[in-house]
């Protein structure tokens, strides 16, 4: 697509969305920065939008087409980009304006807000010439990825695409040959381009079996609006080896995590029920600190990724008291052995070569994946530092691995990829807390997890179990009862019973950006040196504080305080100075952010001992 500068094409006033009202008139509108489409643009044709500050235009936005006199109102497209809008051409589009290019302006419009507008030039088309350069052929596997090349590829909104296999297929034991007539899909390559087409080599193509394949293969298109189009056959050999194993990563792992097993040939998908593929392990495990044991066959089914992928996850099973591999009966140790590849399809199974394979279970690592919720950058806004959402993140992570620094535990913002979901914590960052006692956090997991037994505690949201016993159903951190600690917390409602008396120290730290709340330019080190200080002191001191307050919840779910005292010993028996177990109203705010003069935080008791025990490296 060609888009073209607004400064010059829309310098006068009617380049302008109308404004939001509401909006501060020191707020920049929303604007469009690119728009994105394969060309020509088609009926279907998904366009992606980007730029800045879009997303306050709010929900349900439309996207406005306006040429010539007349604006279409384009539908969303769902999806789970969070920089971009995508946006849907409807046929009534095309039909209304025609084929060729034309002018158009945009702009995004919600239920708030609308950006201002954007110039573009756009190639509409009916129809759509399709052509293919040359067909795969040589050495492959099963759900091989092959990249087309040609012109005229469609995405599936605007229509269909398909690699038309005709020939016969045989097999390299016994000879024996069956016909093929496979139509296999054909997906673009990249969202913008026409001239690249993804098709997978799947068992449509002569089964399960290792072999070869000898005939044509010709695209068949047919548009959203109907129009047929196809390529003349093109002559092809494919020769199918069977399934392979190449490498598998991490080499060493914890309780929990997926191992990724490269290979070629895999089966599988939801999409292929009757297909699945099979790992078979055979050799020796040593515990830490045992001797080796000789394991008979296992077959494992590893989770399907792509013909090319699988993962195998370490699940997990308690015994005796203590989480441990369920496949070994150990948390740590080491394998030595083999691995052999099988794929079934049906009925029919094949097995791939036996290759040498080993990996280390190592130490236990716990793995917690903060959420912050839509109440926590509200929240930010009432401490004056809602500019400073994007940055206080990795500050309030950074504190946490701080406090356990010593032990294996690890802290992420995005919700893990190498780990099951029953192996990895979440604690939910919110605003208010939705109990209504003014609380600055709570762990509402079901009782106190001697022995860190459940890796998979969700510290957040409702539990029903907590709630039955007596308790607050709701947990998480949740920033807002901060503000208590303030002489004017300017918070609705009456103070709750939970919650702090007023220190002089909080509005000391956080009076200079309540005031006046921070800038992005400040959050950033830009502009009056004084100013920065004061909101560098602010910024730092409201990340410690809500890093310490998760990281004391975390200690709850991990087994503190007093692990090996009473089952319903939360809290350490007595206060102490710095202690991250003590109960809430003993811990001054000064040593939570971390202010000259007060206690460093740190484990006291047999706390270290424990986390030792349950986390060491």
């Amino acid at each position: 697509m060609r888009a073209r500068s607004l400064a010059l094409a829309l310098a006068l006033a009617v380049a302008c969305g109308d404004p939001d009202p509401t909006r501060p008139p020191d707020v920049p509108a929303p604007r469009i920065t690119l728009v994105e489409a394969p060309e020509p643009i088609l009926a279907g044709t998904v366009l992606r939008v980007v730029g800045v500050g879009l997303d306050a235009v709010g929900a349900e936005p439309v996207l406005e087409v306006a040429t010539e006199g007349t604006t279409f109102d384009l539908p969303s497209v769902p999806h789970d980009e969070d920089d971009a809008f995508l946006f849907e051409v409807p046929r009534s589009l095309i039909e209304a304006l025609g084929e060729g290019f034309v002018d158009v302006t945009l702009a995004v419009r919600g239920e708030h807000d609308r950006s201002d507008l954007f110039d573009d030039t756009w190639e509409l088309a009916r129809d759509l010439p399709l052509s293919l350069d040359a067909a795969p052929s040589g050495d492959v596997h099963r759900n091989d990825v092959v990249v087309l090349r040609g012109a005229g590829f469609v995405s599936a909104t605007e229509g269909e695409t398909f690699a038309h296999f005709e020939g016969t297929f045989t097999r390299e034991l016994g000879g024996a040959t069956s016909a093929v007539d496979a139509r296999l899909p054909i997906t673009l390559a990249e969202r913008t381009a026409r001239d690249r087409g993804i098709v997978v080599l799947t068992t449509d193509l002569g089964g399960v079996w290792p072999g070869t394949f000898e005939g044509t293969m010709r695209l068949e298109s047919t548009l959203e609006g109907g129009q047929g189009r196809d390529t003349a056959p093109v002559a092809t050999t494919l020769r199918f080896g069977g399934p392979e194993l190449f490498s598998v990563e991490p080499r060493m792992a914890s309780l929990g995590q997926l191992l990724r097993v490269r290979g070629a040939g895999f089966l599988g998908g939801r999409d292929r029920p009757s297909e699945t593929s099979l790992i078979r392990l055979e050799g020796t495990f040593t515990p830490q600190g045992g001797t080796a044991q000789t394991l008979d066959a296992l077959e494992l089914v590893p989770r399907f990724v792509s013909g090319a992928e699988v993962r195998l996850v370490i699940e997990t099973e308690v015994r005796e008291d203590v989480v441990v591999a369920a496949l070994f009966g150990a948390a740590r140790g080491e394998f030595v052995g083999t691995a052999t590849p099988i794929v079934i399809a049906g009925t029919d199974e094949i097995e791939g070569a036996t290759v040498p394979f080993s990996f280390v279970l190592g130490p236990i690592r716990q793995v917690v994946h903060l959420r912050f919720l839509p109440g926590f950058y509200s929240s930010l806004e009432r401490f004056g530092l809602g500019a400073a959402a994007g940055a206080i993140e990795d500050a309030i992570v950074a504190r946490i691995e701080e406090i356990y620094e010593s032990w294996s535990l690890e802290v992420r913002l995005e919700e893990p990829d190498d780990f099951d979901p029953t192996a990895f914590a979440v604690v939910e960052i919110g605003g208010p807390d939705p109990n209504g006692n003014g609380l600055f956090g709570y762990d509402n997991s079901p009782g106190k997890d001697i022995g860190n037994l459940r890796l998979f505690d969700r510290i957040g949201g409702a539990n029903a179990e907590t709630q039955m016993d007596g308790y607050p159903g709701y947990g998480g951190v949740f920033v807002e009862s901060l503000l208590w600690w303030s002489s004017h917390p300017d918070v609705p409602g009456e103070r709750p019973p939970s919650s702090p008396d007023p220190e002089p120290l909080f509005d000391e730290l956080f009076d200079p950006v309540r005031r006046a709340p921070a800038t992005l330019a400040e959050v950033r080190g830009e502009g009056d040196a004084e100013r920065i200080a004061a909101v560098r002191r602010a910024l730092s001191a409201l990340a410690s504080i809500i890093g310490e307050t998760t990281a004391h919840e975390l200690g709850h779910s991990l087994g503190m305080a007093q692990p090996y005292g009473a089952a319903t010993a939360f809290h350490n028996e007595t206060d102490g100075d710095g202690c991250l177990m003590d109960r809430g109203g003993d811990r001054p705010l000064g040593e939570r952010a971390q202010q000259s003069g007060f206690a460093r935080t740190t484990f006291c008791g047999d706390e270290r001992t424990y986390l030792d025990e349950i986390l060491g490296r």
